[in-house]
């Protein structure tokens, strides 16, 4: 088993960070070192010579002693979470105060690397690396006490256009797993967007970046073709996994035009959404409250979705 670590980093760096709610914050997070283990840089898939890596947040009871940590038998619902960098930046490490809320609620947690975009690698890349980490939970699933009837994908971003790829864009050959994991069995139970990229002709276009453009298609040709292959929004259809959508509506990064174009098709489709609007906010400032009120809503979002199954 891969090397052991603990979650203490997560934890310093909210405390080293202040809070004005210090004593609740303290117990939530000492609660978290107490009950949580992370199995880090677990190789999920060998792309070309590349190895993949992706860390478990997993709830365990700590023993002290070998074999150190035993594992609950029951089922956890698990997060998915890919991370942002417009496809080109960032790693599993990079959004990882994200993860607290869920590992305060006892579930387990996968964050996972990708390709980056760069010589050889274009956004299908991306993808496809995302997909073969959702394949991973799914087969991993017995080992790691991952419930498969509540898997969850995330992301900020670049990652939530790759959280909306993996779960929804399942029956494009182009973009399938390289990995040789089977199909997940199942629908995903939901996908929550933090402002994330749904139209990625529409995003290149209002990015005006030839450069940037270049990185993104790689060897592809930029056309309408393929950057609809590529777009979440071309994918929903009745069987769309349920998605919350979190959106700054002063984003100059990612207009929310992204979130609202792409909730207008699901709901046109019949697929269960909800999108939060964070008024005055841009790409992903929002405040402890504002991030507070979120999550209460993600939560109550998820537990309707799984009540009503």
């Amino acid at each position: 088993m891969n090397r052991i670590v603990s979650a203490t980093f997560i934890l310093l760096a909210v405390i080293l960070g202040g809070c004005a709610r210090q004593k609740f914050i303290s117990t939530a997070l000492t609660s978290i070192m107490a009950n949580t283990t992370v199995i880090s840089n677990i190789c999920y898939a060998k792309a070309g010579q590349t190895n993949l890596y992706l860390d478990a947040y997993i709830p365990a009871k700590q023993l002290g002693q070998d074999p150190w940590i035993e594992l609950s038998e029951k089922r956890k619902p698990t997060l998915l979470y890919f991370h942002g960098g417009g496809w080109s930046s960032g790693d599993k490490l990079s959004r990882s105060l994200l993860l607290l809320p869920y590992l305060e609620k006892g579930w387990c947690v996968v964050t996972a690397d990708y390709r980056l975009l760069g010589p050889g690698s274009n956004v299908v890349n991306c993808i496809r690396d995302c997909r073969s980490a959702l394949g991973w939970v799914y087969a991993n699933a017995a080992t790691y006490k991952f419930d498969t009837t509540c898997i969850v994908l995330s992301g900020e971003s670049a990652g939530a256009h790759l959280a909306l790829m993996a779960g929804g864009a399942t029956n494009d050959q182009l973009l399938q797993a390289d990995s040789g994991f089977a199909a997940p069995p199942k629908a995903v139970s939901a996908v929550i967007n933090w402002y994330g990229i749904t139209d990625v002709e529409k995003a290149v276009t209002f990015w005006n970046n030839p450069a940037y453009t270049k990185l993104i298609t790689g060897d592809e040709e930029p056309t309408s073709q393929f950057f609809q292959q590529v777009s979440p929004i071309h994918y929903v259809t009745q069987k769309t996994p349920p998605v919350l959508s979190i959106h700054g509506d002063q984003d100059i990064n990612v207009p929310i035009a992204q979130s609202e174009t792409y909730h207008s098709a699901l709901v046109k489709m019949g697929v269960v959404n909800k999108l939060i609007r964070i008024p005055g906010k841009k790409h992903g400032n929002f405040s402890s409250s504002e991030f507070a009120r979120v999550f209460d809503q993600i939560f109550q979002f998820l537990e309707s979705i799984w009540s009503n199954r």
